[in-house]
């Protein structure tokens, strides 16, 4: 039997604000990373890549776990049954209609890696785990955390890789590649899910709990903080006094002393590490993949989560703009690829190129929910998920009732009052009287619901009183 979650409080504005503050902090930030150069004029990293890089999309993640926290409070804690099917239903079909975004997005060949298949393929991934219970989903996000880079650093090399690594999936490319597509999206890709399938177990933990409490506000980001501090100062530790650092130089013969530093300051060029020696694994780098990098901006994505929470308890106009922002995030990440492949806006101008599309974003977020409400992207996949879901969770039964004629009507309709009235003092027969909207979802054999009545028989004299 699948394990049942807690009680589930309802869906509330403030949390709501809050959850789409952060969202919208998660957008800009992975905005900035493919806008701004990762380098100063000084050569030295730039401020937006040192916050952003990695950060931005794995609060990106983190949210959408929260995300499918908010699908499960929609079902009031009656996960089990035709409901939780129907709950999974929607999410595979949301899973899917993403992806297929992310796919029609590959063809106009931006300069950047589509983040819209991996999550995808995280909405798929996850549907063994929807409806479990929290100690499941904590147990399940640390394999994920643990096993997935141990994977990847043990087999990464041996898995078939697209031609052109640096090209998006199509439509065409997943049928023409299968085997590089799926190796890519669970464990080489950019984004590996069956890494980042961490952020989605601990994003639904959160979801799950009553987001508008200050205490739980100050528990996820007091977490959060312990995380991302307690693994850069491990990562440094075991690359500095412990010796990683010289092992990895005598290790990897091929790879300057500088060569390194950038490496674990930045990241690898390539979505992999180098798998000369285990002390990669010690690296915390941006898109290292490794489980110190992964528990760290899983660390700062909860920080970053509860402060907003914190900060947004109050509500209050002015994070309206970003709340509406974040209420579309999958609008405006696809406009923003679409903005990037039409070179509309010039590259070599970053910071005009960053403010503008956030000033545009935030304005047609403002009108377009103020006027429609839903963005188009999540207005389309809503709707196909919801009608996925009623389908599933409406038995056959109701959806193909015959409809009865007022002949067979009149024929099922139990005598009236005035029939069985004819002979006074006879015994009065419960009638049944079927509900009508159809049998209720309680009786399995949908059987009748019978009612007794009580008949009230005039006199014509009063009644003598019995003593």
């Amino acid at each position: 039997m699948t394990p049942r979650p807690g009680p589930i409080e309802p869906t509330r504005t403030k949390r709501a604000i809050g959850i789409d503050v952060a969202r919208s902090i998660a957008l800009i930030g992975m905005v900035s990373v493919h806008v701004w150069p990762t380098t100063n004029k000084n050569d030295d990293m730039s401020l937006v890549y040192a916050v952003f890089a990695g950060r931005a999309a794995g609060l990106f993640a983190l949210l959408a776990g929260v995300s499918i926290a908010f699908v499960e409070r929609r079902s009031r804690g009656k996960l089990f049954g035709r409901t939780l099917w129907a709950d999974r239903g929607a999410l595979v079909t949301r899973g899917l209609l993403i992806m297929l975004a992310g796919l029609l997005l590959g063809y106009l060949e931006a300069d950047v890696v589509t983040i819209l298949p991996y999550f995808g393929i995280l909405f798929l991934l996850v549907i063994p785990l929807y409806g479990r219970s929290n100690r499941v989903l904590i147990i399940a996000g640390v394999l994920f955390a643990i096993l997935g880079p141990l994977l990847l650093f043990l087999f990464g090399d041996s898995l078939p890789e697209q031609p052109d690594s640096g090209a998006d999936y199509t439509l065409t490319t997943i049928f023409q590649y299968p085997v590089p597509f799926v190796s890519d999206m669970l464990l080489i890709g950019q984004y590996p899910t069956l890494l980042w399938m961490a952020y989605i177990c601990v994003g639904i933990v959160i979801g799950r709990q009553v987001l508008t409490s200050k205490k739980v506000a100050l528990v996820v980001a007091a977490w959060g903080a312990g995380l991302a501090l307690g693994t850069w100062f491990l990562s440094q530790f075991l690359l500095g006094a412990a010796g990683g650092f010289q092992r990895l130089v005598e290790a990897t013969p091929a790879m300057t002393s500088e060569d390194i530093i950038d490496v674990l300051a930045y990241g690898p060029e390539d979505p992999m590490l180098p798998h000369t020696t285990g002390w990669w694994m010690a690296a915390v780098a941006p898109y290292s993949h490794t489980s110190l990098n992964l528990i760290h901006d899983l660390g700062c994505a909860m920080a970053v989560t509860g402060v907003v929470l914190l900060l947004t308890r109050s509500g209050g106009r002015i994070f309206s703009p970003f709340a509406a922002i974040g209420a579309m995030t999958l609008t405006l990440y696809s406009a923003h690829v679409v903005i990037l492949a039409i070179g509309v806006l010039d590259p070599a101008r970053p910071r005009v190129s960053l403010w503008v599309q956030i000033i545009s974003f935030m304005l047609f977020a403002l009108v377009w929910r103020s006027v429609m409400g839903k963005g188009p992207l999540e207005q389309i996949i809503s709707d196909c998920s919801d009608w996925v879901r009623t389908k599933i969770r409406t038995p056959r039964q109701q959806r193909r009732r015959p409809r009865e004629s007022s002949a067979e009507a009149d024929v099922q309709r139990p005598p009236p009052a005035a029939a069985a009235a004819a002979a006074p003092g006879a015994p009065v027969p419960a009638t049944a009287e079927p509900d009508a909207a159809g049998p209720p979802s309680s009786a399995p054999d949908h059987q009748p619901v019978y009612k007794r009545t009580s008949l009230r028989i005039p006199s014509l004299r009063r009644p003598s009183r019995m003593n």
